[in-house]
């Protein structure tokens, strides 16, 4: 896997907005025009990644997922004058609606003459549904439409396995090896067997996936959707492909939110500080009592997330 100079991350969804964070060594809080309020960034449950990358002098862009809502991605990167024209990669990182909703309003905004790869596993484009624990059902979540895609401009990759991109500079983990005993997904999860069949019962969410880059001099940037395989596992899997040990940052959702996750905190977050990353900006799904956790563990690494925040390292 190829080092590269530079790398930054730009969110461009997420689940909160917070105008008034400070900068910091790393994190570039957005500059506010004096109207900002007339068409303020927006926060929701979802998540989109912009990712900036220097290899050999040449800076390279790629996306990771859309957001929930189809507007909310194109409408933020307008706010924050965000181009992405010279995308020329996006990456799924697993096929639920909040990750790709904005898929096609996103595709509107890059260059319309050439096709644009977009990275997912085969398992993305199933429906999903969710039981909660009260009852409740989130019945027939919809998957990304294959040929809306490729209408779009998008030249659709299936991958199950690990992938690089970019000049072997950007590593697209694929289906993540689940390798401890306590990060087992999500129970309440289903999936259907094939179109228009049965809901099958898919705790393993086997499309979800990770992007994995390696800084020069400094080690893994690893970023994460909703990190369904568990957080520690897709470090681990990170460490193991690409054989570096030193993870510098981690940022992303770690699906440790809601009464289901609750008990696995305390070891998530310990191994978490174990593996000793220089940077840790959770985000999405993580949790309020997941990131006052790791915020309290690993107060020299934590970075709050806000909509709008750009991150170099």
């Amino acid at each position: 896997m190829r080092e590269v100079e530079n790398v930054e991350v730009t969110c461009l969804v997420d689940n909160n907005v917070d105008v008034l964070l400070p900068d910091t060594e790393v994190a570039h809080r957005p500059v506010l025009a004096e109207n900002w309020y007339e068409r303020p960034l927006i926060a929701e449950h979802g998540f989109s990644a912009a990712v900036t990358l220097e290899v050999n002098g040449r800076k390279h862009r790629l996306l990771l997922d859309s957001g929930l809502d189809p507007l909310a991605a194109a409408h933020n990167a307008d706010m924050l004058g965000f181009d992405l024209t010279s995308c020329e990669l996006v990456i799924s990182s697993h096929g639920h609606i909040d990750h790709a909703g904005g898929l096609l309003s996103v595709r509107k905004k890059m260059n319309p003459g050439q096709r644009v790869p977009l990275v997912l596993h085969k398992d993305a484009f199933r429906n999903r549904m969710v039981k909660f624990q009260d009852g409740r059902k989130i019945i027939n979540l919809p998957a990304p439409n294959r040929s809306l895609l490729a209408q779009a401009g998008y030249e659709i990759v299936e991958e199950q396995s690990h992938s690089l991109w970019i000049d072997g500079s950007v590593l697209v983990t694929g289906e993540i090896a689940r390798s401890n005993n306590f990060e087992k997904g999500l129970p309440n999860h289903y999936s259907e067997v094939e179109e228009g069949g049965k809901m099958e019962n898919d705790p393993l969410i086997k499309d979800d996936q990770a992007v994995i880059l390696n800084v020069k001099d400094k080690g893994l940037v690893i970023i994460t959707g909703c990190g369904h395989a568990g957080i520690i596992n897709t470090l681990n899997y990170a460490k193991e492909l690409t054989g570096e040990d030193r993870i510098y940052a981690v940022l992303g959702g770690m699906h440790l939110t809601g009464g289901l996750f609750e008990p696995i905190i305390p070891r998530t977050t310990d191994e978490l500080e174990g593996l000793k990353p220089k940077f840790v900006v959770p985000c999405h799904c993580s949790g309020l009592k997941a990131v006052t956790q790791i915020a309290r563990k690993m107060p020299d690494a934590f970075m709050q997330n806000s909509v709008g925040t750009n991150y170099t390292f």
